[in-house]
């Protein structure tokens, strides 16, 4: 039996990190005395938190939660992207709880995972993205000082 070994697509992995990584930069514009954090609506019901998590020289890891409408924790989304500035790419590392995220992932041991996790979820950044700039929005509070 002669079973053809998985390679990754490192090339179109590379490139949806770093579209995500420009799409997230887009989303998250803001003044550097302002906290990196963000509330976004989609739709009527559908509410997104964006916080920062952890920063570093070279990385920033962000908390993305679905916090409406109100149901069971287990079915809302919940993400951590890291940002690599260095590199400019994007790519998420914890997905609903699940931190051991890997390129390959051997299907006889769970056939039931996709071999390529890594980019499968990184799609799924790219597709919540899409569904952020075509259909969300941000709440501002304009602060008038007069």
């Amino acid at each position: 039996m002669n079973k053809k070994r998985y390679v990754p697509d490192l090339q179109r992995l590379h490139s949806l990190a770093e579209r995500n990584y420009a799409a997230l930069q887009r989303l998250l514009t803001q003044s550097p005395d302002e906290p990196l954090q963000r509330e976004i609506l989609v739709g009527d019901q559908l509410r997104f938190q964006i916080a920062e998590k952890t920063s570093a020289r070279y990385t920033t890891d962000l908390a993305i939660a679905q916090t409406a409408p109100d149901t069971h924790d287990f079915v809302k989304a919940s993400f951590i992207v890291r940002l690599y500035h260095d590199a400019r790419m994007a790519e998420i590392i914890d997905c609903q709880g699940q931190e051991r995220l890997t390129a390959l992932t051997l299907t006889a041991e769970n056939p039931a995972y996709p071999r390529d996790e890594k980019l499968q979820l990184n799609q799924h950044l790219a597709d919540w993205l899409k569904l952020c700039f075509q259909t969300g929005r941000i709440q501002y509070e304009f602060n008038y000082a007069g």
